[in-house]
């Protein structure tokens, strides 16, 4: 499906305004070589504005959740996203320091693109989740936030060895 937004009445003159609004079902995108997984629809809304000078401002919102797993403990979580976005559009070459202006032409803008574009690099670099999430053990495999494991730890860092050896000889 593409989410395009007609733009042939607010191309007409500076301080016009369109509202948009809009739904797609996304079933999976990859981020970071992972599969994300939408639970629901992601939901699109917001404005498309003439600022002048031939450029139009596209601002709204994205909302929509992902099921995802916990990266200390695997558990099965759903993330819920709120990404607020401003996009600066011109159909006619425009070069400004400060800020991005994307090209197009004709009388429409292809909206889908940017929108998940968006998503991947809002994602969060960590899922957990609860923010004290204890992880698996890593040699029983025991979720620690379930149960307590038992496994004994005795590894010891090869650099710290010597420290070990000052300590058996009080």
């Amino acid at each position: 499906m593409q989410v395009r937004l007609s733009l042939a009445r607010v191309k007409q003159s500076e301080g016009n305004v369109l509202d948009f609004k809009f739904e797609e079902n996304i079933r999976q995108i990859k981020v970071k070589q992972e599969d994300l997984n939408f639970a629901e629809p992601v939901r699109v809304e917001g404005r498309v504005e003439n600022i002048g000078d031939r450029i139009l401002e596209v601002q709204g919102s994205i909302k929509t959740s992902v099921e995802d797993s916990c990266y200390r403990c695997l558990a099965k979580i759903r993330v819920n996203l709120n990404i607020s976005f401003c996009f600066k559009f011109s159909d006619v070459p425009i070069e400004f320091d400060e800020e991005e202006i994307i090209p197009f032409s004709g009388d429409e803008i292809e909206l889908r693109p940017y929108i998940l574009n968006e998503i991947i690099l809002n994602w969060p670099g960590q899922i957990l989740c609860k923010p004290d999430c204890k992880g698996i053990c890593p040699h029983c495999g025991a979720n620690l936030n379930i149960t307590a494991c038992h496994c004994k730890d005795e590894e010891i860092d090869p650099r710290l060895s010597v420290l070990k050896q000052f300590l058996e000889r009080d």
